[in-house]
C-alpha cells in the first residue's frame, strides 16, 4: 500500500513545506472512470504541514484525519445524475470511497463529478477517449536481474494528436498505480509501432523511499497493466505528477507549484480513461500478442 500513498502526499503537499499557521482547507477530489467500468471517486480536505512525514504510519494517521466519509457526492453522465453511495474500502488510500453502479463508463461521453461538504465543494468534468489496444507485450530478461516490459500499438492516425498512460498493480489488488514514465504523446511515435516502455509501479523496498523503477528476475507475482487513451487535462496532471515522480525521488519532498487540475472549486483530477487491462507474469521470456 505505501506506493499508493504518493498520489495522496502529492496532493496533501501542495501548499509548500514551510511551517504557516493553519489555513483553511480545500477539497482534494480524486476521481476516474474506466471505459467499461463504474466511476470511483475519493474526497478529503488538504492539509498544510511542516515537514514531510517521517513514516507511512505517520501520513496513513495525516489522510484518515483528512478524509470525508459523510460527504455529497453527484455523479452525471449529461443523461442521468445519481448520488454515489460512500463506504469503507480499506484497498484504497484514502480507506473511503464513493461509486455507483448506475452508470458505467463509455468511450466518447462526457461526465461530470460534484462533491459537498460543510462550506467545501469541487466539482470537475471529463471525457472518456477511444480505448487504447496494445499489438503485443514483450517479457524479456536483461541484464543485472532486471525484466524488460515493453507494449506496441499500432497508431491509428500517427500524425493525430493522442495521450497515453499506463498504470499497473499485482494481481488481487485493487488500486492502478502509474507506472513511472508511464505517460506519452503520440507525436513522440517514431517510424514503425508506438513503442510504450513499462515500469513497475510498485515499491520493492521495505519503506516508502523505496521507489521501484523495474521488474526483477524472479518476481513471481501476476501483473496486470492498464493502457488508457486520456484526454488533454488528464495527460497534463499526470505527466506533471510523473515528472514529481522523476525529479524529486519520493514524492514526500514537498511540492513547490501547484499540479494542473480539471477540478473547479478545490484541487485533483478526474480522469476518464479509454484503458485495456492486460495480465502478464514476469517467470518466463514471452511475447503476449492480441
Amino acid at each position: 500500500m505505501k506506493r499508493i500513498l504518493y498520489i495522496v502526499t502529492c496532493l496533501l503537499l501542495l501548499a509548500g513545506c514551510s511551517y504557516n499557521p493553519p489555513q483553511d482547507s480545500s477539497m482534494v477530489l480524486e476521481a476516474w472512470i474506466d471505459a467499461n467500468g463504474h466511476p470511483v471517486v475519493m474526497i478529503h480536505k488538504s492539509y498544510v504541514v511542516a515537514n514531510a512525514p517521517d513514516s507511512v504510519r505517520t501520513l496513513e494517521k495525516i489522510i484518515e484525519e483528512q478524509l470525508i466519509p459523510f460527504g455529497k457526492v453527484t455523479f452525471s453522465d449529461g443523461e442521468q445524475e445519481v448520488v454515489m453511495t460512500g463506504r469503507l474500502d480499506t484497498m484504497y488510500m484514502p480507506p473511503y470511497t464513493y461509486t455507483t453502479i448506475d452508470i458505467i463508463g463509455e468511450p466518447g461521453k462526457r461526465y461530470t463529478v460534484t462533491a459537498k461538504y460543510n462550506d467545501l465543494y469541487a466539482t470537475a468534468t471529463t471525457t472518456i477517449p477511444p480505448i487504447a489496444t496494445l499489438d503485443s507485450l514483450s517479457v524479456q530478461a536483461s541484464s543485472m536481474g532486471m525484466v524488460d516490459v515493453t507494449g506496441y500499438m499500432t497508431l491509428e492516425n500517427p500524425f493525430e494528436e493522442n495521450y497515453y498512460t499506463l498504470f499497473a498493480r499485482k494481481k488481487g489488488t485493487k488500486q492502478f498505480q502509474l507506472c513511472p514514465f508511464g505517460v506519452f504523446d503520440s507525436r513522440d511515435a517514431k517510424d514503425g509501432p508506438f513503442k510504450m516502455k513499462v515500469y513497475n509501479p510498485i515499491s520493492q523496498g521495505k519503506d516508502y523511499e523505496a521507489l521501484a523503477s523495474y521488474f526483477a528476475v524472479g518476481d513471481s507475482a501476476d501483473y496486470q497493466l492498464r493502457v488508457a487513451r486520456v484526454d488533454y487535462p488528464t495527460y497534463c496532471f499526470w505527466k506533471e505528477y510523473n515528472e514529481n515522480i522523476l525529479s524529486r525521488g519520493v514524492l514526500f519532498v514537498p511540492i513547490y507549484k501547484n499540479m494542473p487540475t480539471n477540478v473547479v472549486g478545490g484541487i485533483g483530477f478526474f480522469s476518464g480513461f479509454g484503458s485495456t487491462i492486460y495480465q502478464f507474469n514476469l517467470l518466463n521470456d514471452t511475447t503476449y500478442r492480441y
